[in-house]
């Protein structure tokens, strides 16, 4: 079965129109989807880039430690061209090690593209405690990457009138054939510090991602023939399905709608039994909010799993502001032990498993440049949630004590901090 699935696949792929090197020929996978969930795909479905694949293979990486060795590995084994869309490439140990591969692979004649966000990195730096101007960045395109800046911080930007508009995708991609995405940055905090979801995907669900990825890379292009074309072409419904069924949306204001949170309202409007969302950052958006409500009302399992102290702790009086409002409706909240866990997934149902770059919080889901994946896959999804019911146990659930505990101090933080919490 599985071969006749191949060949299948290979004849689409191969009988699409061959002009352009660059056309992509691809099937619908939507058919393939659970009956219940084909509404959810179809609606997301608004670019050919977020139409659902099959053939795809997917490794689910939980670990800085298990991403860099993955990823290292394939920007070693790369042939012609790395692409970088991260939020922060950072200039401590890390992120120069990933460099100094990069840079002797683009001496090997590989070309290396990097879409760079200045915003992010700039003021990462400055809340981190780290020297900013040091020349880290300049020194990419010295060594030869061919880098592309989003809100750059000596121009008059839209991000300075909306500091808002800052990318937060993460995506690389491996001679067009590899590619990664998820939450994790290149960085001391995402490969050597703490927890977070990573996956590595190979198959048809590749260029999907890819085609999110040029969507800022040729935006970001100073002329037509600086631009790489990409055209997706779906040739006709899948006929039968070979490994984890994907879907690759993009979010922010380069799309028609809210993707991410039109996504959640959906899946908690929709859910039967359960749906368990995995975040750094909770401060849920009017629709996110009504809609776990809606769930929980229904009888629907709802949790919601954060760390009990983030990376930012000057912030975490604000991600607690909402807890009481959780309890009142009914959602279980597991505030998770340290280290820092930065994994941003939600489960529903034993079938549908997002992995993403959105935080659940108003920043991400109406503002930020985002990527998320859906799985639509039974045993991806038993396996995240088995890790997710291990997490849960040594995790502490939140109740109203916890509520009664805070002292005045931490009331009025949630408070003064409720004026900025857009923007965090």
């Amino acid at each position: 079965m599985h071969f006749l699935c191949g060949l299948l696949i290979g004849a689409a792929l191969l009988g699409g129109p061959r002009g352009n090197a660059d056309t992509i020929v691809v099937n619908d996978a939507t058919p393939l989807i659970r009956a219940e969930y084909q509404s959810l795909a179809r609606k997301l479905a608004v670019r050919p880039a977020f139409i659902p694949t099959t053939g795809n293979r997917l490794e689910v990486l939980r670990s800085g430690q298990a991403y860099s060795e993955h990823l290292y590995s394939d920007f070693r084994s790369a042939q012609e061209l790395i692409e970088l869309e991260l939020f922060l490439l950072g200039r401590d140990p890390d992120g120069r090690q990933a460099c100094n591969i990069l840079f002797k692979k683009i001496k090997e004649g590989v070309e290396v593209r990097y879409i760079h966000d200045n915003f992010g990195n700039f003021f990462d730096s400055i809340f981190d405690g780290r020297p900013v101007f040091t020349g880290f960045y300049d020194s990419l395109s010295i060594g030869g990457f061919k880098v592309r800046n989003i809100s750059p911080l000596w121009e008059i930007d839209p991000a300075w009138a909306n500091p808002n508009w800052r990318n937060h995708r993460k995506i690389n991609i491996i001679d067009k054939k590899v590619a990664y995405t998820g939450g994790m940055n290149i960085t001391v905090g995402s490969i050597s510090g703490w927890g977070d979801t990573m996956l590595r995907i190979t198959g048809s669900a590749v260029q999907s991602l890819r085609g999110i990825l040029l969507l800022n890379w040729n935006d970001l292009a100073h002329s037509k023939a600086d631009r790489d074309e990409q055209a997706i072409v779906v040739a006709g419904p899948a006929l039968c399905s070979d490994g984890p069924i994907v879907q690759a949306v993009a979010d922010g204001p380069d799309q028609p709608a809210f993707m991410m949170e039109e996504t959640m309202v959906w899946v908690l409007d929709n859910a039967r039994e359960y749906v368990w969302l995995e975040t750094p950052y909770f401060l849920p958006s009017r629709p996110l909010f009504k809609a776990m409500k809606r769930a929980s009302e229904r009888g629907v399992d709802v949790r919601l799993l954060v760390p009990l102290v983030s990376d930012m702790t000057s912030f975490d009086p604000a991600y607690r502001s909402s807890l009481k409002d959780c309890l009142d409706i009914g959602v279980h909240v597991y505030y998770r032990n340290p280290p820092f866990n930065h994994s941003k997934t939600f489960l529903c149902d034993d079938y549908i498993l997002n992995v993403g770059s959105s935080n659940y919080d108003r920043l991400s889901l109406e503002s930020l440049y985002e990527v998320n994946v859906l799985v639509y896959d039974e045993a991806a999804a038993l396996d995240h949630k088995a890790y997710l019911l291990d997490a849960m146990k040594d995790a502490s659930e939140a109740d109203y004590s916890t509520v009664a505990s805070w002292d005045s101090k931490e009331r009025f933080q949630q408070f003064l901090l409720g004026f900025i919490s857009p923007f965090l």
